[in-house]
């Protein structure tokens, strides 16, 4: 692999973005990533300019700016290493069809509903039962995970661990080890899918989802089996809307 260029280069390069227009911002970061990678701005081996420069010069979120750069790698054309910042490895994107994920998603896109479906009837259980036989110290430990997810993004990693830890302890709330060894089932099975929350594009929906959780807990807090059963199914609801467009979009990106 090349060495990165020196930092004058990578300036001079970083100074080609251009001004973001109005539409999905994310979007526009990606292709502009992508535009400048192909045409050998950023060629492989060079280094991207740190999140928080990108963030500056093209008048944008750091959101904005994690969400292009996952998509890049995603495709291939970069890869991100830990404390080191994200690396041009390839000047074309990978073949759709060679990429695992994508491939699962473009196979699999028809059981999305099917797996909301299971996730409906069994944490919507989990929901309405845990409100009624849930203990405090079982409470405490939604509120725990739920307090660190408010302060996180969806595409941090560690929102995945946490919002995997809410779901296992709702599960745990019910004091049915099979609801337990259920949901983790269910989590390996359609692990993938999970990574697309990703890809769900506004920011105020971000705070929404933080939000579902949050009135699920509510209702558990409220002993109100009803209402934290309705709360955990409009969760799935929605996110299963938003998964859905975004399948659409990456298995069609004209769409």
């Amino acid at each position: 692999m090349k060495a990165p260029r020196p930092a004058k280069a990578r300036s001079t390069a970083a100074r080609a973005f251009q001004p973001l227009k109005a539409g999905r911002k994310s979007d526009q970061v990606f292709e502009q990533i992508s535009a400048f990678i192909r045409a050998g701005r950023f060629p492989p081996g060079s280094r991207l300019p740190p999140e928080r420069e990108l963030t500056a010069m093209l008048n944008t979120s750091r959101q904005t700016v994690r969400e292009a750069i996952y998509r890049a790698e995603l495709i291939g054309l970069i890869e991100t290493r830990h404390g080191a910042g994200s690396f041009v490895v390839s000047r074309n994107a990978r073949p759709i069809e060679d990429n695992s994920l994508i491939d699962l998603i473009r196979t699999e896109v028809g059981r999305i509903g099917e797996f909301f479906e299971l996730r409906r009837v069994l944490e919507g259980w989990c929901a309405q039962h845990a409100a009624k036989v849930g203990k405090r110290a079982d409470f405490a430990a939604l509120k725990a995970r739920l307090d660190v997810m408010r302060k996180l993004e969806v595409t941090d990693p560690a929102w995945e661990e946490n919002d995997i830890e809410f779901h296992r302890a709702l599960a745990a709330a019910t004091g049915n080890p099979l609801a337990v060894q259920m949901m983790e089932i269910l989590r390996e099975t359609f692990s993938a899918f999970y990574r697309l929350k990703q890809f769900i594009p506004k920011r105020e929906e971000h705070g929404l989802i933080w939000q579902h959780h949050r009135d699920v807990y509510d209702a558990l807090r409220a002993r109100a089996p009803e209402r934290a059963r309705a709360a955990i199914i409009a969760h799935m609801d929605f996110v299963e809307e938003r998964l859905a467009e975004s399948v659409d979009s990456l298995v069609d990106p004209k769409r």
